[in-house]
């Protein structure tokens, strides 16, 4: 490999945003790439299933619900702008 990935990394994050954000589609794209394509109704019945679990998870009190606005501020205290 001619980069270590945290070379990469650098490089990749002094890129503009708009940039980044094509990078990331494409990453997220190709490791999609390898999977099976599925039909509408399967991937609304997987979604539907997921729901089902979260909903039953929230109301047996197995998760923890957290606040968004809470969520968020705790996220940029810890990822500042740079």
């Amino acid at each position: 490999m001619a980069h270590s990935i945290n070379d990469l990394e650098k490089e990749v994050f002094a890129l503009p945003r708009e940039d980044r954000a094509r990078i990331a589609l494409d990453l997220i794209r190709s490791l999609d790439k390898d999977d099976e394509p599925i039909s509408r109704e399967e991937w609304e019945a997987a979604w539907s299933e997921e729901i089902r679990r979260r909903l039953e998870d929230i109301q047996e009190g197995r998760v923890e619900l957290l606040d968004a606005e809470q969520v968020m501020a705790d996220l940029r205290a810890r990822y500042p702008k740079k």
